[in-house]
């Protein structure tokens, strides 16, 4: 959709939304956060101007509903500035739906008034249609919804990238880096998983949805800064972590823990195990040798005997009593 000077692009829009909510999260802690808010949002104001922009930001990414969203925002101050920029907007796209009825009902007319002279036997002498302006906007509003409907495998590549985008513009801070260069990695990101594990570019595969869920997991896992900070600086590349095994992107607390878990575990089954002992009292059945293991387990109630159950170290048979 092409747009002139100050105008914003869906994509200009959808940036901004995407700025504004990452900033909002620490806004009322952070005063520089929260002016940066601010001033997008007045941005969204000022450069807003079609109505159109905003119906195919909301398809496809619903960046409408993410603005009134804002509305609820614990600043304050936020929360005032997003619903003074909902009520312009409103206001805005109001006046010119206005606009646009009274062209369409000046080319009716007009198409009536014509009709009537042919009725009346009248040569025609204009060929009357609806305002081109109109025509050509609507047609472009159509090829956009249908390509959006056709493709459904690219806008599930755009959720995952705006996911790992997510966690990285969490990183930002720390690294130093841009919220462009968290987009540009993230872009990145998605590229190599889509790469590595969509065979079929029609359609997202069950290992590339697997993956995804993973990586989006750790890199907005508060307890691992260090993952996304090391993807953002470059230090993992994004070629390798989408090889990556669930528990190498853990944080290092949650391998410690995991480290104890088994730990646990391996105790609690040593100590579950039978102590395995060597005999002569028994003899084989089948091959006549008295060279045996044995051990005991409590199979029944507790006032019930033992079984014991005993294997033979030559032929490998084995038999119980209790």
């Amino acid at each position: 959709m092409g747009v002139s000077g100050n105008e914003l692009s869906v994509k200009g829009l959808v940036s901004l939304v995407d700025k504004i909510e990452a900033l909002a999260k620490k806004a009322k802690t952070d005063d520089k956060q929260r002016r940066a808010a601010l001033a997008y949002l007045d941005r969204v104001e000022k450069e807003l101007k079609s109505k159109q922009v905003l119906a195919l930001a909301q398809q496809q990414h619903k960046a409408g509903k993410r603005l009134k969203r804002l509305e609820k925002h614990e600043c304050q101050e936020i929360a005032d500035t997003a619903k003074k920029v909902t009520t312009k907007l409103k206001d805005r796209f109001r006046t010119q739906s206005g606009q646009e009825s009274t062209r369409v009902e000046a080319s009716v007319a007009k198409f009536k008034e014509v009709t009537a002279g042919k009725d009346r036997g009248e040569p025609l002498k204009t060929k009357v249609a609806e305002d081109p302006q109109v025509v050509k906007q609507e047609q472009k509003n159509a090829v956009l919804a249908a390509a959006a409907k056709a493709d459904p495998f690219s806008n599930a590549r755009k959720v995952v990238k705006k996911a790992f985008l997510d966690g990285l513009l969490l990183a930002c801070g720390d690294a130093g880096r841009a919220e462009e260069d968290a987009e540009r990695v993230a872009t990145e990101l998605e590229e190599e998983l889509s790469a590595a594990w969509n065979k079929d570019t029609r359609a997202v595969s069950k290992e590339y949805k697997a993956k995804y869920r993973s990586l989006a997991f750790n890199l907005k896992d508060n307890s691992n800064p260090d993952l996304r900070r090391r993807v953002l600086l470059g230090e993992i590349a994004c070629k390798d972590i989408v090889h990556w095994k669930p528990q190498q992107m853990a944080s290092d607390k949650r391998k410690e823990d995991d480290k104890e878990i088994k730990k646990t575990a391996m105790l609690n089954a040593q100590m579950r195990a039978p102590t395995v002992s060597s005999t002569d009292q028994f003899k084989c059945g089948k091959c006549g040798k008295r060279k045996c293991t044995y051990y005991q387990m409590q199979t029944r109630s507790a006032d019930e005997p033992m079984t014991t159950f005993v294997t033979c170290t030559v032929c490998n048979n084995r038999w119980k009593f209790s």
